[in-house]
């Protein structure tokens, strides 16, 4: 493949943020009695400069040992106050 077009480029994108949007707005229903919270970082531009940033996320397993990713969040640290 030499090259893509724009809206090419952009179908991709348009519907990663609709499967992103479905995934932030859902109810989380049920019982999750185990829940880890961990964090890595990723180089980010923020202001013209890149800058580290901590991923945040968020996972549990529910009471029919289902696991899932609850949430995810992006923060200056994986420090509490985040």
């Amino acid at each position: 493949m030499d090259g893509i077009s724009k809206s090419q480029a952009s179908r991709p994108c348009e519907e990663l943020n609709e499967r992103a949007h479905t995934f932030f707005v859902r109810q989380i229903e049920g019982d999750w009695p185990y829940l880890w919270i961990d964090a890595t970082y990723v180089k980010v531009r923020q202001n013209g400069q890149i800058v580290s940033v901590a991923v945040i996320v968020a996972a549990g397993v529910n009471s029919d040992c289902r696991r899932e990713v609850l949430g995810m969040d992006i923060g200056p640290s994986e420090a509490e106050p985040f």
